[in-house]
């Protein structure tokens, strides 16, 4: 098990590389998720946020406007604008690559993998919605829309 391995909503998360062995302040987290996973439009008020796709097909809205990026694709999202993703393949693999306080976000949303696999499937509650909420906001994530198709 990786000891930066982290499940986070119904993903498994690695932390590549913390920020804090950066000298740049730059973060490398990959993100393995199932197919329908999503993350609504939001807005990253403090970082900009860079997507690198590894492997499956994930379906990007950024501005309104919608992409599909699979394996060897990625996409840059400056801080400040609104985007949003969801999982179209049986399985997806990502990079995030992040300069501001997603990782800080991460680590207080989730909790440690108790193996290196994407967790066992649980409903997103509200309660759950509303926790991911503060700490979104706490650290300058701002959520602005529903999900995307």
């Amino acid at each position: 098990m990786s000891a930066n391995g982290r499940w986070f909503m119904n993903a498994y998360l690695n932390i590549l590389l913390p920020q804090s062995e950066s000298a740049a302040g730059v973060s490398f987290i990959e993100h393995h998720m199932l197919e329908g996973f999503f993350v609504s439009p939001h807005v990253h008020h403090t970082e900009d946020e860079t997507f690198y796709v590894l492997d499956g097909r994930v379906r990007f809205m950024l501005e309104g406007e919608i992409f599909e990026r699979g394996e060897g694709d990625s996409l840059h999202v400056p801080g400040g604008k609104t985007h949003a993703f969801k999982v179209l393949s049986p399985t997806a693999r990502f990079l995030t690559i992040t300069n501001g306080t997603f990782e800080k976000m991460v680590m207080a949303a989730s909790v440690p993998a108790e193996r290196p696999e994407i967790p066992p499937q649980a409903p997103f509650t509200p309660e759950d919605q509303q926790k991911l909420g503060v700490l979104c906001n706490q650290n300058g994530i701002e959520f602005v829309g529903p999900p995307i198709d």
